[in-house]
């Protein structure tokens, strides 16, 4: 689109003989850094919000493990998605304590549903104003909801065929609206939340170019939706109706956003990964870059 009001750069990229890509961006409570996740290497990194184009640090890695979505509970700690494996994954949500000791020990918050299932693939996280947490499970299949007092967690929308970001809406500080992208279907819901862990399914968004392709979610400090999709960054309002549109600069091979994190009003964070071309077809996931987004006007 080239009357798009979004601008990127790249400002950090990673490359090696293993699999990279790039997820889970989560700004911290005190807005001072931006925690995000290389996926396949378990490994957590934290970008100086203030200063984005300096290298990210590493701060934690789960090693065997993978770590996807992340989200900062208002306790302070920092909650994970972290699977195993991609054949038969075992997965759950853990919990870090960035300030209690270096480096942080995770504890699992929960790793099994109500009808006694072991968690396959969590995805993607959103947190509630009372640490509730709503998170996908591509392989389940399911959106599920843990209350902190619980200890399994509970499915509350089962109607999808590859669950994937997952976003909050607020008012007065209470989540009012949740958004899911459905990878299989390439698109994104819109539900009601009637009380925490209780949803209602309002309207859907037309599908999106790319096919098993949108991703993560968030919504800027203006209300507008932002989707990461496999050709562009999307902008929706909260009727799911495409305002904007613009694609990542390209790189060797084929560029594509995963996830999404607002900074300011203007400025976010997108993670990425690459994805063979006809004339890069050995390029597949072992490069990974990061870009700083803006919003023009």
């Amino acid at each position: 689109m080239s009357n798009s009001n979004l601008e990127f750069k790249c400002i950090w990229s990673s490359m090696s003989d293993n699999k990279h890509l790039l997820e889970g961006p989560a700004l911290s409570p005190d807005g001072s850094q931006v925690y995000f996740t290389d996926c396949f290497r378990g490994t957590i990194y934290a970008l100086d919000a203030h200063q984005p184009e300096t290298p990210p640090k590493k701060i934690f890695s789960y090693d065997s493990l993978y770590c996807n979505g992340l989200h900062f509970l208002n306790s302070g700690k920092l909650a994970a998605c972290v699977w195993k494996g991609l054949g038969s994954p075992r997965g759950s949500l853990q919990e870090l304590d960035l300030g209690a000791s270096n480096p942080p020990v995770p504890r699992i918050r929960v790793c099994h549903t109500t009808t006694n299932r072991r968690l396959k693939h969590p995805n993607d996280l959103a947190v509630d104003e009372q640490d509730g947490i709503y998170f996908t499970d591509m392989r389940r299949k399911k959106v599920y909801y843990h209350d902190p007092a619980k200890k399994q967690a509970q499915a509350i929308f089962d109607k999808l065929k590859k669950p994937n970001g997952i976003e909050l809406e607020f008012d007065a500080d209470t989540a009012r609206y949740l958004y899911v992208a459905d990878s299989g279907n390439s698109n994104v819901l819109k539900f009601e939340i009637i009380r925490p862990g209780e949803i209602r399914f309002l309207t859907e968004s037309n599908s999106l170019p790319g096919k098993n392709a949108v991703d993560g979610l968030a919504l800027s400090p203006a209300g507008e939706l932002f989707v990461a999709e496999r050709d562009e960054v999307y902008v929706m309002d909260t009727d799911l109706n495409i305002i904007d549109h613009a694609p990542l600069p390209q790189s060797v091979g084929r560029t594509i956003p995963s996830n999404i994190c607002f900074i300011d009003e203007k400025t976010f964070v997108v993670t990425s990964y690459l994805m063979p071309t006809i004339t890069h077809p050995t390029m597949p996931l072992k490069k990974a870059e990061l870009f700083l987004g803006t919003i023009k006007s």
